[in-house]
């Protein structure tokens, strides 16, 4: 309810207003789906999906160099780490430092 609500949303926004946008990092987590709320048929929408580890949900985050959020995102386990990378840089500011793994490496 939360979510739909936008509550979530105000909350991260909140937290990234004071950020530190000189260095910023962005990766990825895993995380399984709880047994009661893995009931994919009616769920389409809340970014669950297969993998090796049953239902599973990726969380994408930017921080700043304090570790605290910038944006967060999820995405069904499956999906490539870089398939929201786009969405999560865009206010990237103009000469900030990004630090990512190889799995955020594109030619754009």
């Amino acid at each position: 309810r939360w979510r739909r609500a936008g509550v979530w949303g105000r909350i991260i926004d909140a937290l990234a207003a004071a950020h530190d946008s000189a260095i910023q990092m962005i990766d990825t987590s895993i995380v399984r789906v709880h047994q009661h709320g893995a009931c994919i048929t009616r769920n389409r929408r809340q970014s669950m999906g297969r993998s090796r580890g049953g239902l599973t949900s990726k969380i994408h985050a930017v921080v700043d160099s304090n570790g605290l959020p910038v944006r967060l995102a999820l995405s069904p386990g499956e999906a490539h780490d870089v398939r929201l990378a786009g969405k999560l840089l865009s206010r990237l500011k103009s000469g900030s430092m990004l630090l990512a793994d190889r799995g955020y490496d594109a030619d754009w």
